[in-house]
């Protein structure tokens, strides 16, 4: 069963992958999901285009390399909050500890 951050991704072969969802992104107008397979750890993105009212939206390839430029960049910031975060989480343990 699925949580609330991920989503089943099915490849042009019919296979399903489930991902986490790592985060979102608005830019120029396009808005991106950033998302890691569960089974292999490997991360990808891709442009969501919402659906009708009350229809699922889609997911369309990312195909310039400007925009991978650009995702590239915030997944690193991601990235690096993401591991500033853990260390204040390591300090708060330490403390307690002591």
């Amino acid at each position: 069963m699925l949580t609330e951050n991920q989503m089943v991704v099915t490849n042009q072969d019919g296979d399903e992958s489930v991902c986490d969802i790592l985060f979102t992104h608005e830019h120029n107008g396009k808005n991106y999901v950033v998302f890691e397979f569960v089974d292999t750890k490997e991360v990808s993105a891709a442009i969501y285009v919402p659906g009708a009212s009350d229809d699922e939206g889609s997911f369309l390839d990312i195909e310039t390399d400007e925009e991978w430029d650009m995702l590239d960049g915030v997944l690193q910031s991601y990235y690096d909050e993401t591991d500033e975060e853990d260390e204040e989480d390591e300090e708060a343990d330490e403390e307690e500890i002591a």
